[in-house]
Order: structure tokens, then C-alpha cells, then sequence
């Protein structure tokens, strides 16, 4: 049995959240760490498919009371899955789609929406996951884990209460676990290093949020600063950076799972029952959407149009120009 099979049996996930104290096409970025035999995969969930969320999803941390399918609202069919956080709680649930073999590369698109009441009062700074993008299997993925490029690694969705108001809209937040920092956060928010775009989040709104991660190469053991995060929202490019070390192994420690998260604040609780609903999951495996914006052809050069201005004097015949 493989070491990251052991792990998903194990559920060696850290349960912990991110403490709220202050705490684009996908080309043009460094060469990925491919392995040339390993074959892109297309996944859609399609919630209609299935009795039940856990025929989908695995769940890891949280109270499975907390998620279930449900009939309204849905953005497309007629299911969607709905995660509940109860008033002066942290959890919700968390829970994992698997990679059997782990991915060097994941592109994902979900729709999701938060309920009309949804609201982040009692604090200054509030922070709730909504979404695992991808997970290294470890303890060094959460809970105030360390990852020392082998035992695990994370990048998660965030929505936030930072520069809004307590009924928003919000912003959104991006989180990682990497070898250069626990609960390393980057706000989507103009002006913050790596947003391209800072969008607002209005409860009761379908979105489709889109991931793209990369693992980063190595080279002799020794992991580069060359790992890549990347969201879109409703299809515009929103975050960009390509500086992570997530690992130090490219066989045992890559993307192992995605999926849906509800885990509000750690050490503050939610102020109200919160919910929050998804649909249309899909996913390409070892590589990405084939729709994704491509640069604008240029118009084909043509030789410039030589005009003739004939001095007055010069008198045509009828008929005739030039």
C-alpha cells in the first residue's frame, strides 16, 4: 500500500481553520513538473447523478449532519449540495474528492452561492472556508501543521469580511499551507500583492469560481519557488501567483483532493446559522480547460493602399478614375 493511499484511509487531515487575526488562461508560467506518461482526465460532477453527497465527497472533519443535497436552490438541474454552519460553531464539514495516483496539475470550476442572509458581524475580521482547491495529504496540510515538503501541503477558498460590511458584499481569500509559511494568506482585495482583480461576493448570487494549482518543480531534492495558484470568478482572472514550494516530492506528496468546505473562523465562531450552496463540479486532471481566454489574433499585415491626388489641372475623361 502506498503512502498516500495510507493517508486518505488514515484521513491524516488537519481539522483546524485559518485564525482570522490579521494575521488567466493558464499559459505563460513556468514550465510544469509533467511526467509525459501521465494522461489528462475530465471529470464532471453532476449532482442529479447521485443519492447522496457522499457517494461524491469524503468527509474528514466536521459533523456529517452538516451537508446534504438538496432541491433549492440549484443553479443548474435539480441538485445541488448544501453545507450548514450552526450559530456559535466552527464547523460545517469538510470533505475530499480523490486522486488515487495524486495530480502534478488540477483545473477545477464550481458554481456556488451564499445564502441571502449570509453575514460575517461580531468582529473586525472574519474568514470562512468554502473550498479545498487542492490538498497535499498530511499532517502538514492544516491545523497548524508544519509542511516540510513531504508530509502534506493545502490551498483553500476563503470568503471575507476584510474592507466590507458585516452583510457585505465580501471579498474572497486565498490560503495555502507551503514550506515557507503556515496559513500563508492572500486577500483579493485592490492593491494586495498577486490580485489581478478584487470582486465582490453578494449573498444569495450563483458564482462560478475556477482554481488552477501546479505543483512546483524540483531539482536535486531541493523544491523551487515556481508552484502555481491561479482563480478566476465568473471567467475573469482574479489571483495569480507562481512562487510556492509545496513539496520536495513529486511521487508521494502532490494534489490528492478537492472538494467543498464549510469552517468558519478557529478561535471565533459563526454569529448566525450560516449556509452555503454548490453546483456544476468539474474538474481536468493533469491539465486544463481547453476554453480557456486565449490571447487576440492579430490582424494579417497587407501591403499599405498607394493613393493618388491629381494636381486640379489634370481633367479625366468621364468615366474614368483612378
Amino acid at each position: 500500500m502506498t503512502r498516500r493511499r495510507t493517508l486518505r484511509l488514515s484521513g491524516l487531515l488537519g481539522v483546524g481553520g485559518l485564525v482570522g487575526a490579521t494575521g488567466v488562461g493558464v499559459d505563460g508560467v513556468a514550465a510544469a513538473p509533467r511526467n509525459d506518461n501521465r494522461t489528462e482526465e475530465r471529470i464532471h460532477l453532476d449532482y442529479d447523478d447521485y443519492d447522496s453527497w457522499d457517494d461524491v465527497y469524503r468527509r474528514t472533519s466536521g459533523d456529517s449532519d452538516n451537508i446534504s443535497f438538496v432541491s433549492d436552490p440549484t443553479y443548474s438541474g435539480d441538485t445541488a449540495t448544501q453545507i450548514r454552519i450552526r450559530e456559535g460553531s466552527n464547523w460545517g464539514v469538510s470533505t475530499h474528492y480523490d486522486f488515487e495516483d495524486g495530480l502534478l496539475e488540477l483545473n477545477g470550476r464550481v458554481r456556488f452561492a451564499l445564502d441571502d442572509d449570509w453575514a460575517m458581524g461580531g468582529r473586525e475580521l472574519a474568514n470562512c472556508r468554502l473550498w479545498n482547491c487542492a490538498m497535499g495529504l498530511g499532517p502538514g496540510s492544516a491545523g497548524g501543521g508544519i509542511p516540510d515538503g513531504t508530509n502534506g501541503w493545502s490551498n483553500r477558498m476563503y470568503v471575507t469580511n476584510k474592507g466590507t460590511d458585516p452583510d457585505g458584499p465580501f471579498h474572497l481569500l486565498s490560503n495555502s499551507y507551503n514550506m515557507d509559511r503556515i496559513h500563508d494568506s492572500d486577500y483579493i482585495i485592490a492593491g494586495e500583492d498577486h490580485t489581478v482583480q478584487e470582486v465582490e461576493i453578494i449573498p444569495g448570487e450563483w458564482y462560478e469560481f475556477e482554481y488552477y494549482v501546479r505543483m512546483n518543480t524540483v531539482d536535486n531534492g531541493v523544491a523551487n519557488s515556481d508552484g502555481v495558484i491561479r482563480y478566476w470568478l465568473d471567467g475573469d482572472l482574479i489571483y495569480d501567483r507562481q512562487n510556492f514550494r509545496f513539496t520536495e516530492d513529486l511521487e508521494n506528496n502532490i494534489i490528492d483532493t478537492s472538494g467543498p468546505v464549510g469552517h468558519y473562523g478557529g478561535r471565533y465562531e459563526a454569529p448566525q446559522d450560516l449556509s452555503v450552496y454548490y453546483d456544476d463540479h468539474s474538474m481536468v486532471l493533469d491539465g486544463t480547460f481547453d476554453d480557456e481566454p486565449e490571447e487576440p489574433e492579430q490582424p494579417e499585415e497587407t501591403d499599405p493602399i498607394t493613393r493618388i491626388v491629381l494636381p486640379d489641372w489634370i481633367q479625366l475623361p468621364d468615366g474614368v478614375t483612378l
